[in-house]
């Protein structure tokens, strides 16, 4: 077995069952297997893929585990020589499988790629970073400060806004919605980190990869759109304290900080949370309120003569 392709899903059978049906529509030329590790969904995505996809191994579980820990239930059960950490909003294009375990399989120092990542409507998305700083962290895809000051150097050099997307190059990581590795990688460095329950195990998988030496890259020849957030929109304000969570746990174990930075660092982050969470409740009750004031049309009862 050449490929073993692992996504983790958790209520989004209808991306599952897309990007599944993708990769069966366009399958790579050679032989390959698909592992899903369903994380507790109730939306009835496990019998959906036991019904529609017989070939796929499922692997369901009783309750969410995280990322990090569904993916390493699954790759002990992988036959392949590559593995590919799928997302369930994640649909590739032409070849774009092909294309990506080829470049790794003649590329002996890349520790694991990335494809390019396109938003549903076409535009690039910011797939590969600089790995997170104590100040850069406040400049992320989603926070307020990058919203208020789009053009901050912060900003731009932690998502790579200014990086041609069109060419193959090194990169600090690339997150885990789309990322090729090899087996003899996942032995040598371990596999993910399940102290990570969402978030942050990508770029910790790959800071560790660079630390023994391999390299982290960008292949925009591999082409994948990709619904951001399909799972985690729908718990917000859970994602976000989850991630911030991670952000902190990748500081204490990789830079080592001292008793105040970590104070300090666990202090802006909490904060970080909380504003995160008004803006979210702000945004609700808004338009909790816009909708009050749309006519209710089609709502009046029907005279009877």
């Amino acid at each position: 077995m050449k490929l073993s392709i692992i996504i983790i899903n958790y209520n989004t059978k209808d991306f599952l069952s897309r990007t599944i049906s993708a990769i069966y529509l366009n399958p790579p030329q050679f032989n390959f297997e698909i592992i899903v590790v369903d994380n507790a969904s109730k939306d009835g995505s496990a019998e959906t893929i036991r019904r529609n996809f017989p070939l796929v191994r499922l692997i369901k579980n009783s309750r969410n585990v995280g990322f990090a820990r569904a993916t390493n239930q699954a790759i002990p059960r992988t036959k392949g020589k590559y593995i590919l950490l799928l997302n369930p909003d994640v649909i590739p294009q032409w070849n774009a499988i092909q294309n990506l375990v080829d470049f790794l399989e003649h590329t002996p120092n890349a520790g694991c790629v990335g494809g390019k990542l396109l938003n549903t409507n076409g535009s690039i998305q910011f797939s590969c970073r600089s790995f997170p700083n104590y100040i850069s962290v406040f400049f992320g895809r989603q926070s307020l400060l990058s919203k208020l000051f789009p053009n901050s150097p912060f900003y731009k050099s932690f998502l790579l806004t200014e990086l041609d997307h069109d060419k193959t190059q090194k990169v600090d990581w690339i997150i885990g919605a789309c990322i090729l590795t090899k087996r003899e990688i996942l032995e040598q460095i371990g596999y993910l980190d399940e102290t990570f329950f969402l978030f942050l195990e990508d770029t910790d998988f790959c800071y560790r990869a660079k630390k023994a030496g391999l390299d982290i890259i960008y292949f925009p020849d591999a082409i994948f759109s990709h619904h951001y957030g399909a799972s985690i929109n729908r718990f917000w304000v859970q994602s976000n304290i989850a991630h911030n969570i991670s952000m902190y746990r990748f500081f204490k174990k990789h830079y080592s900080p001292n008793i105040i930075t970590k104070t300090l660092a666990l202090l802006f982050l909490t904060v970080r949370i909380l504003v995160m969470a008004c803006i979210y409740y702000i945004h609700e009750k808004l338009l909790d309120i816009r909708l009050e004031k749309v006519p209710k049309v089609g709502l009046e009862p029907t005279p009877h003569f």
